[in-house]
């Protein structure tokens, strides 16, 4: 959609810090979001397990809030990400995943999710994983994957209508398996189309 040039940007450019739990600090009891804890169908966190310092897995590191994109690194062309919900705020995700927490001031959340949701980055995935029986990417390659960047108010402008088009793709109630494969298919070309912008070249 090339409207207007805008700048690309890495990830880890629009993305602030995240923490990790120090068990040795709480004795509170948390949701714990493991690798199998997404849907790869919906992208969205369908359950948890309860974890104390006394059970806590040892990948059980990472500190998740509302908002926060998760993508799981260990077999990342199985596309499991989530934006993180109210119900789940505040609960410890795997070490499997990358935290991406937007920076509010330059990025909506969603932005990043539907950008991460994308074929460009499923193929930026596969090219740089690593490993064969279990292939992996680095929280640091995730990081450097550009996306590009067009104002707030146009973010929010195609999010409202990627909303759209995800709500109805995910309405299982409604049409039959094939007409649905051929609806998920549009939405994703669509998709495509919405969150590709030309590139701003810097002046000499």
């Amino acid at each position: 959609m090339n409207i207007k040039d805008v700048e690309y940007k890495t990830l880890g450019e629009m993305c602030v810090e995240t923490q990790n739990i120090k068990w040795s600090d709480t004795s509170d009891t948390y949701k714990y979001v493991d690798l199998s804890s997404v849907s790869r169908e919906t992208h969205s966190i369908t359950d948890s397990v309860l974890i104390d310092s006394q059970n806590a897995p040892s990948r059980a590191q990472k500190i998740i809030h509302k908002d926060d994109v998760i993508f799981a690194t260990t077999r990342p062309t199985l596309r499991r990400l989530a934006l993180v919900d109210s119900q789940y705020s505040g609960s410890i995700a795997s070490t499997g995943y990358c935290i991406l927490r937007a920076d509010r001031a330059k990025i909506f959340p969603k932005w990043i999710y539907y950008n991460i949701a994308s074929t460009s980055f499923n193929n930026y995935t596969e090219k740089h994983q690593e490993g064969s029986a279990y292939p992996s990417i680095s929280d640091q390659k995730v990081k450097n994957y550009k996306i590009p960047v067009p104002s707030l108010e146009e973010q929010e402008r195609i999010v409202a209508i990627l909303d759209k088009f995800d709500a109805l793709v995910n309405d299982i109630s409604i049409g039959l398996p094939a007409e649905l494969a051929a609806r998920r298919k549009q939405y994703e070309y669509y998709r495509e189309k919405l969150l590709t912008f030309k590139e701003l070249k810097e002046k000499e």
